[in-house]
């Protein structure tokens, strides 16, 4: 019983530190973070708090953890939601939505690296995890599956991809040295929805469609698009739809 009661109470401080560390992170960004600070802000000393992180760069990983685990079940909902012709939309969509609701969560994750500061590999896992859901959502969109294994622009660096992906999918062309890296990236992040793995070629639509939406979203998120005269819904709406085109 009395475990129990220390173990609410250690899961409590835990949050309640995270909390405080998100309003820091919210008024000045990571660098103003401080272990000591969010504390004194609890009513305890640094020593105390330091018992439940034992550094400021697990307490961290913990919001980097959370994000990125908060941002993926928003992504897998929205999927899982929507009919497969609107997977690829729901997906866009429950991204940016994601990313305007909690700008400063989405800057720890998608921001500039914090310096000195290594993610642990929990985090590559659910960004892993997060890809794969991209790559099923872009296998819906009308002919994103033609030629799923041929490996767009194989030609170029087909010799590039012996270290990583091996050979090619399902005895197509060899992966290019991009896909191959991305075929890497996704291991061990869990079943393929449809339950046979998609080709290369598939797998790099995913990975330019992941940097095109980020790209539109960072800029939104950091405000760039002020003074510029048009809603930046709009411009993500209208790429939405050049990638639903494939262009």
């Amino acid at each position: 019983m009395a475990t129990a009661r220390r173990e609410r109470y250690r899961k409590q401080t835990r949050e309640e530190a995270k909390a405080v560390a998100l309003a820091q992170l919210s008024e000045s960004g990571t660098a103003g973070i401080s272990v000591n600070a969010i504390a004194k802000s609890m009513g305890m000393t640094g020593p105390a708090l330091y018992r439940y992180f034992a550094s400021r760069d697990e307490l961290l990983t913990e919001l980097i953890t959370d994000a990125y685990r908060d941002l993926a079940e928003a992504l897998a909902r929205a999927v899982a939601d929507a009919v497969p012709a609107d997977r690829f939309r729901a997906l866009a969509l429950a991204l940016r939505d994601w990313a305007k609701r909690q700008p400063d969560r989405y800057l720890l994750i998608y921001g500039t690296p914090v310096a000195g500061y290594h993610a642990p590999p929990e985090t590559t896992e659910i960004a892993a995890g997060m890809m794969r859901t991209i790559v099923d959502a872009c296998a819906t969109v009308a002919g994103a599956g033609a030629g799923a294994g041929a490996g767009a622009g194989a030609s170029a660096s087909a010799g590039d991809a012996s270290g990583g992906g091996g050979a090619a999918m399902s005895g197509e062309q060899p992966l290019t040295e991009l896909e191959a890296a991305l075929a890497r990236h996704l291991e061990g992040a869990g079943p393929w929805v449809a339950g046979e793995e998609p080709g290369g070629e598939l797998k790099g639509r995913a990975l330019r469609t992941w940097t095109r939406l980020h790209g539109v979203i960072s800029l939104d998120v950091q405000g760039q698009f002020t003074g510029m005269g048009f809603d930046p819904s709009v411009l993500f709406e209208a790429e939405i739809d050049a990638l639903v085109r494939g262009g």
